[in-house]
């Protein structure tokens, strides 16, 4: 259970979007600008059903391939399990009831414990992103496959190495910047409407099986964890992104996977690629 919920912590640390222009596509190919080899540029969502779930031969040849896969973070890096444990917990030692009143806690004790069989109780001082990692699976109400281990799995098979595009510690230092009353507000709200959060969570999957990433990211951008830091969440991470692209992608063909959320606007990855100038061709699944 624990490795499960590093797991899935990691993968849903961020995934935020700012919802400008019309893109399509969850697949791309970069190329031009220099480069001797394309790359290809991959929009994934982290946790999806198994029966919605599809990897096309287009994407798996094209991974096969390439001389890395490169993830948000190295999902294959042998300390990140003891770097995820080493953060589960707040610094400070601050607990939820310092944020929450007794009653609002006592909701989200019952609702934790009859979904996951865990007690609040002794989970009180874990960071509210933790804690929201375990509402997700409740979401899709499922058996979940995640893009991110299928691609590392598909890597392994074909002795292709396994990158990441920042570090734990990096996505972790985004979160010091939101105050935790917000953060555990945001888990709170979550867990105390988890239809309306089911809702909008098949209307995202809907549109990544659209590949319309315009509406997916709209949808992503209002919910409550991230429509007020999307500035530090998103856009300044996809700036960060792009020159540690530029040199990878100089060295051979790479294959990036991150959230699709990444993808779309004026901040985001297809339209910072091409102001470097840079080919993004669409390719279909």
């Amino acid at each position: 259970m624990l490795k499960k919920l590093i797991f899935v912590a990691g993968v849903f640390l961020i995934g935020s979007f700012s919802a400008i222009g019309q893109e399509e596509g969850v697949f791309w190919k970069i190329s031009g600008n220099g480069l001797t080899k394309s790359s290809y540029l991959f929009g994934t969502i982290h946790l999806i059903c198994e029966q919605d779930y599809l990897m096309s031969e287009r994407v798996s040849n094209k991974l096969a391939q390439a001389n890395a896969l490169v993830l948000e973070i190295d999902m294959d890096d042998p300390s990140l399990q003891m770097t995820m444990m080493a953060n589960i917990y707040n610094e400070d030692g601050q607990k939820i009831t310092d944020f929450l009143s007794e009653e609002e806690y006592q909701e989200i004790r019952t609702f934790l414990k009859e979904r996951t069989g865990m007690d609040m109780d002794m989970l009180k001082t874990m960071r509210p992103m933790v804690l929201m990692s375990l509402i997700y699976p409740n979401l899709l109400e499922c058996e979940t496959k995640a893009f991110e281990k299928e691609l590392m799995d598909l890597a392994k098979a074909s002795d292709i190495e396994i990158m990441g595009l920042e570090s734990v510690n990096d996505q972790l230092s985004l979160f010091e910047l939101i105050p935790l009353e917000e953060q555990y507000r945001s888990f709170y709200t979550y867990a105390d409407n988890l239809e309306k959060g089911k809702k909008e969570f098949k209307k995202l999957i809907e549109s990544y099986k659209e590949e319309d990433i315009s509406a997916l990211l709209q949808l992503v951008s209002e919910s409550p964890e991230y429509k007020d830091y999307q500035e530090v969440l998103l856009d300044q991470r996809n700036l960060n992104w792009i020159d540690p692209m530029a040199l990878m992608m100089k060295k051979g063909s790479m294959f990036f996977a991150v959230g699709a959320g990444h993808l779309a606007g004026d901040s985001g990855l297809i339209q910072l690629l091409k102001k470097e100038g840079y080919s993004v061709e669409r390719l279909y699944l």
